[in-house]
C-alpha cells in the first residue's frame, strides 16, 4: 500500500518522504511537475511604440496535490511563497534571482478550485537596446539586425504538458522557425499538444527581423552609436545659445535714446554671463553619462552648481551654507573610506563581501545620501539666487545703483535645505521599490542576500549626482534663461525715452527667443535619430511668418486713406476716445436691429450717418479736430479698441495676459497631469523612478510657467498679431505652438511610433490661448462691466453677435474641443520603457551582476 501511494505521489509530481527532506530548490530540479498543464504566449508589437513591446502570458494549472501548491496562496512576503513561485517561473538552483528586463504591474494571480491551482503571470518588456533579455519563459537575443526568440521552460515545468504555445510576431513573418508550428499563419504561430502527449515542451527557436527603425533604435542605445543621439539633442542647445548670444550682441550695439540705465546694464551683463553658462551646463549634462564615473559626476555637478552660485551671489548665510556643502563633498571625494564608502564608488558583493559589510556597518548609504543632499543644496541656492538677482536687476533705479545680489533669506534657505534632504531620501525609496520589483523571487533566507541587496541598491544610488545633473537642467534650468530674457525686456521697457506702446524690432527678436526657450515644444525622435532642430526651425519660421502677416494684416497695421498705418496715429492717449467710439458704434448697431421691423428710411439714414462719422479718424498732422479720413475697410471702432488691448504698453499687456493664461491653464494642467502621470499604471511607476515624486511637483509648476509664458507672448504681441478679436490672435499663436507637434505626429505615423499626448497638448494650448484672448477682450472694456449683468453679455455685445448664432458657434467649438480631449483621455495608457537599467537610467547596479542571470 505504501509503495502504491509513493508511486501515485511521484506521478503527481509530489515528493516522497525521502524527497521531503531535501531543500526546496533541489526538489524543484529533481522532481519536475509532470502533472501540470501550461499555456504560454508571447506577442510582439512594433507599431505605435517607441520601441518594440513584447508581452508574455503564462498560465500554469497545478494539481492541488503538489506539496508546494498551498504555499502559492500565502502572502507574497513569505519565503514559502517565493520558493514555490521560483520553482514555477525561474531556474530553481539560483537563489539570488534578479531580472530587470521584464515589468509586471502586479504579482501573479493565483486562484484555486477543487482540482487545480492556477497561476497567471503577465509580464512585458521593451526591446530598447541590443543584447539579451528575458520576459516570462522567453529569452530574446536582440542583435543589430536580427533577433532570436527562444522558449526557456522553468526547471520544474520541463516535464509538464505544454498544451498550447502561441507566438504573435506583430505582422512580420519570421526568418526561420523551429519546430514547425501545429496551426497558424506566417505571423501568428501556435504549437499544440494533445491531452495524451506528456512529452517535453517544444524547443522553440525563431529568428526575427524587426522593422529597421526599431532595430536602429535598439542598436543606437550603445556606445558609440548613442553619441549620435546625444549630439543630435545638443544641436538644439547650440542653436538656441547662438540665437541668445546674437541677441546679447544686438543689445550691446543698440544705440540708446539716452544714457543706458543701471537696469539695462545689469540685465545685459546677466544675460552675457548666463548664455555661456547655459551652453556649458547643457553640454555637460548631455554628454556626462558617456564620460563621467560616479565620483567624477559628483565633482562636476558640484562645480557647475558653484558657477551658478557665483552668478547669483546668494548672500552671506547662503554662501556659508554652500561652502559647508562643498567642504563635505570634497571630504567624501578625498577620503571615501572614512565614511564607509568604497574607494571607486562601487561595491562587489561577491568579490569583496567584507567591503560590503564595512559599508553597511559604517552607514555608508546615509553618508552618501548626505553628500547628495549637499549637492542639491548647492544647486538650489544657485538657481534661487540667480532668479532673484535677475529680477532685482530689472528693477534698479534709472541712474546709480550697483548690480544687485540674489540674497536669500534665512526662511527660504531653511526651506531649500529641507528640499535638498527630501530629494535623496525619495530617490533611495524609489531605488528600494525598484529593487523589490526586480528581485521579488530572490531567496531572502540566504546568507548572501543582505550583501547582494546592499551592493545592488548602492551601485544604483551612486549615480544620483549624474542623474541629478541630467534632471535639474531639463526641469528648472530653462526658467533661469526665461527670467533673464524677461528681465532684459523689462529693463528696456522702463528706460526713459523708449515709450513701449509697441514692441520694437529688437524686442520682437527677444520675444521670439523667449518663446523658443520657455514655451515652444521640443519634438523629433524617429528610430533613435533625434531631430530637434526641425521643431525649432518650424517654431521660428512659423512665428516669423505670423509676425510678418501681422505687420501687413493686423488691425493696427491697416492704413488710413492717407497711407499712414493706424499704429502710427493711435496711442494710449486715445483710449477714452476709442472706448466711447466703440460703445456708440455698438449702440447704433443695436438701434438698427430694433428698427428692422417697421423702420423708415429717414430714421435709418440718420443712424447710418452717425455710423459713418464714427468710422473716421483725425488726419495725421492735422491741426483741425474735424479734419478726418475714413478708417480702413472692415475696421470699425470696436475692432480698433480691441486691437489696442487692455493695458497701456506691450509689457503691461503681456503681464496681464500671463496672469490670465496661468489661471485659465490650471484645468489644462490638471488634465495633462492626469494623462502624463496618473492614467493607467503611471502613478505606481512614479514610486520606482529616482525623481518620480519631484517630477510630479515640477510638472505642475513647469506646465503653469509654459502657459503663463505663452500668455505673456500673446499679450506682448497683441497689437501686431493678425486677427480682429482675441480668440483669433490666440489661435494664430497656438498654431505656432502646435505646428511642430503636428509634424512630429506625421513623422511618428511614418515611423510607426507612438505620438504620445502631443495632440492633446496642442488642443489644450489652443484652448488656453483663445480663452485668454477672450478674457483680454473683455478686460479691454472693463469700465463697461457695471452696465452688464454678466461677462457673457458684455462679450456678445463686443463681438456684435446675436444670441442664437453665438450659442451655436460656442456649442460647436466646445464639442470640437471636448471630442479632441476625450479621444486623448480615452486612449490606451502609455507604457514604461524597461532597459537593462535601474530607475536611474544607468547600468545595472552590482559590478559582478546577480548570479544566474
Amino acid at each position: 500500500m505504501t509503495a502504491t501511494v509513493s508511486v501515485l505521489l511521484l506521478a503527481l509530481g509530489v515528493g516522497t518522504a525521502e524527497a521531503a527532506d531535501e531543500p526546496p530548490d533541489n526538489l524543484c530540479v529533481k522532481r519536475t511537475l509532470s502533472g501540470a498543464d501550461v499555456t504560454a504566449s508571447v506577442r510582439f508589437a512594433h507599431t505605435g511604440q517607441e520601441s518594440t513591446q513584447v508581452s508574455s502570458e503564462l498560465d500554469i494549472k497545478i494539481p492541488r496535490t503538489w506539496m508546494w501548491a498551498p504555499y502559492l496562496l500565502l502572502s507574497e512576503d513569505t519565503e514559502e511563497y517565493r520558493t514555490a513561485m521560483r520553482c514555477l517561473m525561474r531556474s530553481a538552483d539560483v537563489p539570488m534571482q534578479y531580472r530587470d528586463t521584464e515589468w509586471q504591474y502586479r504579482k501573479p494571480q493565483v486562484s484555486a478550485d477543487k482540482v487545480w491551482i492556477t497561476v497567471r503571470q503577465r509580464t512585458v518588456t521593451w526591446v530598447s537596446v541590443t543584447g539579451d533579455r528575458d520576459v516570462g519563459p522567453w529569452h530574446i537575443d536582440a542583435g543589430s539586425r536580427y533577433w532570436t526568440l527562444t522558449l526557456v521552460p522553468p526547471d520544474a515545468l520541463a516535464g509538464a504538458r505544454w498544451s498550447q504555445v502561441r507566438v504573435d510576431l506583430g505582422g512580420r513573418p519570421a526568418r526561420s522557425v523551429r519546430p514547425t508550428p501545429t496551426v497558424g499563419t506566417a505571423t501568428e504561430l501556435t504549437w499544440r499538444t494533445s491531452p495524451n502527449d506528456a512529452g517535453p515542451p517544444p524547443e522553440l527557436r525563431l529568428l526575427l527581423q524587426p522593422p529597421a527603425l526599431k532595430a536602429n533604435s535598439a542598436r543606437w542605445a550603445h556606445y558609440p552609436w548613442d553619441m549620435a543621439e546625444a549630439l543630435g539633442w545638443l544641436t538644439w542647445d547650440l542653436v538656441v545659445a547662438a540665437l541668445s548670444w546674437k541677441l546679447v550682441k544686438e543689445l550691446a550695439h543698440r544705440p540708446p535714446l539716452a544714457l543706458p540705465t543701471a537696469a539695462q546694464e545689469a540685465t545685459q551683463q546677466n544675460l552675457r554671463l548666463l548664455v555661456p553658462l547655459w551652453l556649458l551646463i547643457t553640454t555637460v549634462y548631455t554628454l556626462d553619462e558617456h564620460f563621467l564615473r560616479p565620483s567624477a559626476g559628483l565633482a562636476v555637478s558640484t562645480a557647475l552648481g558653484l558657477l551658478l552660485c557665483f552668478v547669483g551671489r546668494p548672500g552671506r548665510a547662503a554662501t556659508a551654507a554652500a561652502a559647508l556643502a562643498v567642504g563635505f563633498i570634497a571630504a567624501v571625494l578625498a577620503q571615501p573610506t572614512a565614511f564607509g564608502l568604497p574607494r571607486r564608488m562601487v561595491l562587489h558583493w561577491k568579490v569583496d563581501p567584507a567591503e560590503v559589510a564595512a559599508f553597511d556597518t559604517a552607514g555608508g548609504t546615509y553618508w552618501y545620501a548626505l553628500a547628495c543632499a549637499a549637492l542639491v543644496l548647492i544647486w538650489l541656492i544657485g538657481l534661487v539666487s540667480t532668479g532673484l538677482q535677475l529680477w532685482r536687476s530689472s528693477k534698479l533705479p534709472t541712474s546709480g545703483g550697483a548690480r544687485p545680489s540674489g540674497r536669500i533669506s534665512l526662511g527660504v534657505l531653511a526651506a531649500l535645505a529641507g528640499v535638498s534632504c527630501a530629494l535623496p531620501a525619495t530617490s533611495m525609496a524609489a531605488t528600494e521599490t525598484w529593487w523589490r520589483r526586480v528581485s521579488w523571487l530572490a531567496d531572502q533566507s540566504e546568507g548572501d542576500y543582505s550583501a547582494f541587496h546592499t551592493a545592488t541598491v548602492f551601485n544604483d544610488q551612486r549615480w544620483f549626482p549624474s542623474d541629478f545633473l541630467d534632471w535639474i537642467p531639463a526641469s528648472a534650468w530653462w526658467w533661469t534663461t526665461g527670467f533673464a530674457l524677461l528681465a532684459v525686456a523689462r529693463a528696456w521697457r522702463t528706460a526713459p525715452g523708449y515709450g513701449g506702446e509697441l514692441p520694437r524690432p529688437l524686442e520682437l527678436t527677444l520675444l521670439k527667443v523667449f518663446f523658443v526657450v520657455t514655451v515652444a515644444p521640443i519634438a523629433g525622435w524617429y528610430g533613435g535619430v533625434p531631430l530637434p532642430l526641425l521643431s525649432l526651425a518650424l517654431v521660428w519660421l512659423a512665428l516669423t511668418a505670423v509676425l510678418a502677416l501681422g505687420r501687413r494684416g493686423a488691425v493696427l497695421s491697416r492704413e488710413l486713406a492717407s497711407g499712414v498705418p493706424l499704429r502710427d496715429v493711435i496711442g494710449e492717449r486715445h483710449r477714452t476716445r476709442l472706448m466711447n467710439m466703440a460703445r456708440q458704434h455698438r449702440e447704433l448697431h443695436a438701434e438698427l436691429r430694433r428698427l428692422e421691423q417697421g423702420q423708415t428710411e429717414v430714421e435709418r439714414a440718420a443712424v447710418e450717418r452717425k455710423l459713418d462719422r464714427l468710422h473716421r479718424w483725425t488726419r495725421p498732422n492735422s491741426r483741425h479736430r474735424h479734419d478726418r479720413v475714413p478708417l480702413p475697410h472692415s475696421v470699425g471702432p470696436v475692432e480698433l479698441a480691441l486691437a489696442w488691448g487692455p493695458r497701456a504698453g506691450w509689457w503691461d499687456n503681456g503681464r496681464r495676459a500671463a496672469k490670465v493664461a496661468a489661471l485659465v491653464g490650471l484645468p489644462a494642467t490638471c488634465v495633462l497631469f492626469w494623462v502624463d502621470h496618473v492614467r493607467g499604471t503611471q502613478w505606481t511607476d512614479k514610486f520606482s523612478e529616482r525623481f518620480g515624486l519631484a517630477d510630479i511637483v515640477m510638472y505642475g509648476v513647469s506646465s503653469e510657467l509654459i502657459f503663463a509664458g505663452a500668455g505673456f507672448v500673446l499679450g506682448a504681441l497683441w497689437r501686431i498679431l493678425p486677427g480682429r478679436r482675441g480668440p483669433g490672435r490666440g489661435f494664430g499663436l497656438a498654431l505656432v505652438y502646435g505646428l511642430p507637434l503636428l509634424v512630429d505626429q506625421l513623422g511618428n505615423y511614418v515611423a510607426g511610433q507612438s505620438g504620445g499626448n502631443e495632440l492633446l497638448d496642442a488642443a489644450l494650448m489652443t484652448l488656453v490661448l483663445t480663452l485668454t484672448g477672450t478674457v483680454l477682450d473683455i478686460d479691454t472694456f472693463r469700465q463697461e462691466r457695471r452696465y452688464w449683468p454678466t461677462r457673457a453679455g458684455l462679450l456678445l455685445s463686443l463681438y456684435q453677435m446675436r444670441s442664437a448664432s453665438a450659442q451655436v458657434a460656442l456649442f460647436v467649438a466646445q464639442v470640437v474641443a471636448l471630442v479632441t480631449i476625450w479621444q486623448q483621455l480615452s486612449g490606451d495608457p502609455p507604457v514604461v520603457l524597461i532597459d537593462h537599467q535601474g530607475p536611474s537610467g544607468t547600468s545595472v547596479p552590482g559590478a559582478d551582476g546577480p548570479s544566474g542571470h
